[in-house]
């Protein structure tokens, strides 16, 4: 099962899967966390065990809404598995 938590002021922690069969529980749970964000937003990925590319898709939703809501949004301990998809289709600049 994956979660979403709060794990600090600014930091929200994934852990479990990110594969498309869970993303969408992911996302509902994201955006409701984001909902309120302000200044910089950090999503630790270390608890991630198995990511796809509905991970990358994901991330790219959150981007877009930073963008919206006016809150800077970053990714730490990416999965290599999520890096390799970036990395394949040209948007790895985008996990820096």
């Amino acid at each position: 099962m994956t979660k979403v938590e709060q794990k600090e002021e600014g930091v929200i922690a994934i852990s479990g899967d990110l594969l498309f069969s869970s993303v969408m529980a992911v996302r509902q749970q994201l955006e409701s966390r984001l909902k309120s964000a302000t200044g910089q937003v950090v999503l630790d990925l270390v608890g991630v065990s198995r990511a796809d590319s509905s991970a990358l898709a994901l991330w790219l939703t959150c981007l877009r809404l930073g963008e919206r809501q006016g809150f800077e949004l970053s990714l730490r301990n990416i999965p290599e598995g999520m890096k390799s998809i970036a990395d394949l289709v040209g948007l790895d600049h985008g996990l820096a």
